[in-house]
């Protein structure tokens, strides 16, 4: 989205904010591409509770209406297909989030991505309008933040790629690294922090799909 300047005497400036976002501007980009460790090496987005896997619930609650969705997954493809219009497979494992983030910016059409992990067990109904309003010509991207928790529910501008592949030059894979670039900010999103790595007992509720 190209910048519109405003002309006051002679010097031009910078609007401070972008006209509204809406969701089909944005691709969907959905993170299934860890380790799993925490959730005894299961891919998390398959598991189950009352006949319907956590990346089923979270796609119909808080994945609808973006310009496409795209999964970036460490395996089980597949199945991810079914509810993406494109899959990634994450072939550098071990990377953590930023790559899944930098391999999502890669493959979007649109200028900005939302991003949601497999996880996502709850969390606000507003999340992508109350983070994509934070959005700025100076504000790559905004994280959601839920009880002090940083999580990967974000919105990007595909700029913030550059700031991404730099961290991952110098081995630096955690989002606290991320977040301390220019150009990005937190804000306090309800439920943000609920995946299934939250408790034991929501990990409790969750068992593996079906053989």
């Amino acid at each position: 989205m190209e910048n519109r300047r405003t002309s006051v005497g002679q010097f031009d400036m910078i609007p401070q904010s972008l006209p509204k976002l809406h969701r089909s501007e944005f691709t969907l980009g959905i993170l299934a591409g860890g380790s799993g460790i925490r959730a005894g090496q299961r891919d998390k987005g398959l598991m189950v509770a009352n006949g319907r896997t956590l990346l089923q619930r979270s796609l119909e609650a808080y994945g609808t209406g973006f310009n496409e969705v795209i999964t970036c997954c460490r395996d089980n493809a597949w199945f991810y297909s079914q509810f993406s219009n494109r899959v990634l497979c994450d072939v550098k494992s071990g990377q953590g989030p930023l790559q899944g983030l930098s391999a999502l910016l890669s493959a979007t059409e649109t200028t900005y991505l939302a991003v949601l992990p497999c996880d996502q067990y709850s969390l606000s109904p507003n999340w992508f309008e109350q983070l994509s309003s934070a959005l700025s010509p100076t504000v790559k991207g905004v994280f959601a933040v839920d009880e002090g928790r940083h999580t990967p529910c974000c919105v990007l501008h595909r700029d913030a790629q550059l700031q991404i592949n730099t961290l991952l030059k110098q081995s630096k894979r955690s989002l606290m690294a991320l977040l301390d670039c220019d150009g990005l900010e937190l804000m306090t999103v309800p439920g943000a922090g609920m995946d299934i790595d939250h408790t034991q007992t929501l990990q409790s509720n969750f068992q593996s799909p079906e053989p």
